[in-house]
C-alpha cells in the first residue's frame, strides 16, 4: 500500500492525474466488500466520479484534437491515437472524440457533466445526437434533451427524440436528414459507406429479400469459425469473409430458390426461399440467369394396368 499526500486546492492537472492513478491502482487491488448493498452503494459512487474523471478527458483529448499532436506522433487522427494507445474499441474512441470536439459547443451540457449532475451516458447521448447541427440549433436543442433528461427520460429515448429533431430540422430547410434512412423504401437495397477520419470505413445499409439470400449464402459458409484457435466473433469473421469475396479468393454463392417453371418462363407467380420468403418473379429469373436449374416433376405418375398372366408349357402362370 502507497502512501499519497496531495494538497487538492493548489494542485496541478498533472499532479492530480498523478494522485488519482495511484488510487485508482490502489482501489482495483482492493477486495470486493462482502455485503451486497455496500457494494451496490460503491459502485454508483465509483461509477459518478468515473462520469467525472471522463469529463476531465474530454478535455484533455480536446486539446491534443485541436493542436493535431496525434499526427506529429505519426498517426493519421486523434482517433487512430485513442484506438492504437488506449486500447479502445473504434465505438470507443469515436465517442470520447464526439464528446472532445462538442464540449465547447454544448457548455450546459459539459458544466453538468463536470459537476457531476449528468451522466458520461446523457453527456455522449446528447452530444452525438448533435453533432452535425449549426450553433444556433445545437443551442435550442441542447435545452430540450436536457430538459427531457432531468425529466428522468432514459438515454435512448434521448437519442430518438434527437433524430427526430435533426429530422424537423431537415424537413424546415428542405434538405435530407444526415441520418434519413426513411428516405430509402424496403424494396430496393442499399448501402452506405463513409470514411472515416483513419482511412477506414462505416458501413450501413438494408437488403431486400434477394440479396439478403445472396449475402447469406455466399458469406455465412465463410463466416464459420476457422477452427478452436478462431477466437474471433461473428462481425470479425463476417467482415474477413467480405474481404474474400472483394479480392476474388470466393467464387461460389449458394441460394435455393423454389418456383413454377411458368414463373421461368414470363409468369407472374412468386417464388420462394427455402425458409419461405417469397422473391418476386422478375427477380427470380434474374437468379435464374447466372444459377444452376434443376427441374423437379411433382406431377404423379400414371398407373400402367396389370399384364395378364399366361400358362407355361408347364403348366405355371407367369405374366
Amino acid at each position: 500500500m502507497c502512501s499519497t499526500a496531495i494538497d487538492l486546492d493548489g494542485a496541478s492537472t498533472t499532479e492530480l492525474v498523478n494522485a488519482l492513478s495511484a488510487i485508482a491502482a490502489e482501489l482495483a487491488a482492493q477486495p470486493a466488500p462482502e455485503s451486497a448493498p455496500v457494494c451496490m452503494e460503491l459502485v454508483e459512487a465509483l461509477a459518478a466520479a468515473t462520469d467525472q474523471t471522463e469529463a476531465a478527458i474530454a478535455a484533455l483529448v480536446s486539446v491534443a484534437d485541436r493542436s493535431a499532436e496525434p499526427r506529429r506522433w505519426g498517426l493519421p487522427s486523434t482517433q487512430a491515437w485513442l484506438r492504437s494507445h488506449l486500447g479502445m474499441r473504434d465505438n470507443r474512441a469515436k465517442e470520447r472524440l464526439t464528446l472532445a470536439r462538442q464540449r465547447n459547443r454544448l457548455p450546459h451540457t459539459t458544466a453538468r457533466w463536470a459537476d457531476g449532475r449528468l451522466s458520461y451516458g446523457y453527456a455522449a447521448t446528447i452530444a452525438c445526437a448533435l453533432t452535425r447541427l449549426d450553433d444556433h440549433d445545437c443551442a435550442a436543442a441542447e435545452d430540450i434533451l436536457l430538459g427531457m433528461a432531468e425529466q428522468g427520460f432514459s438515454a435512448g429515448k434521448l437519442a430518438s427524440f434527437g433524430k427526430r429533431i435533426r429530422e424537423v430540422i431537415a424537413e424546415r430547410d428542405g434538405t435530407e436528414p444526415p441520418d434519413g434512412d426513411s428516405r430509402h423504401g424496403y424494396e430496393r437495397s442499399w448501402i452506405d459507406s463513409t470514411r472515416s477520419l483513419d482511412g477506414g470505413r462505416y458501413i450501413k445499409g438494408w437488403l431486400n429479400a434477394e440479396d439478403a439470400a445472396l449475402w447469406d449464402g455466399t458469406l455465412a459458409p465463410l463466416a464459420k469459425p476457422a477452427g478452436t484457435s478462431d477466437h474471433r466473433d461473428l462481425p470479425e469473421r463476417t467482415a474477413a469473409a467480405l474481404n474474400s469475396v472483394l479480392s476474388g479468393g470466393h467464387k461460389a454463392t449458394k441460394v435455393t430458390l423454389i418456383c413454377d417453371l411458368d414463373t421461368l418462363t414470363g409468369g407472374t407467380a412468386a417464388a420462394r426461399l427455402t425458409d419461405g420468403t417469397p422473391i418476386p418473379a422478375q427477380q427470380a429469373r434474374r437468379i435464374a440467369l447466372a444459377a444452376v436449374v434443376r427441374r423437379v416433376s411433382a406431377a404423379q405418375p400414371s398407373r400402367c394396368p396389370a399384364p395378364r398372366r399366361r400358362r407355361t408349357p408347364t403348366g405355371r402362370w407367369a405374366r
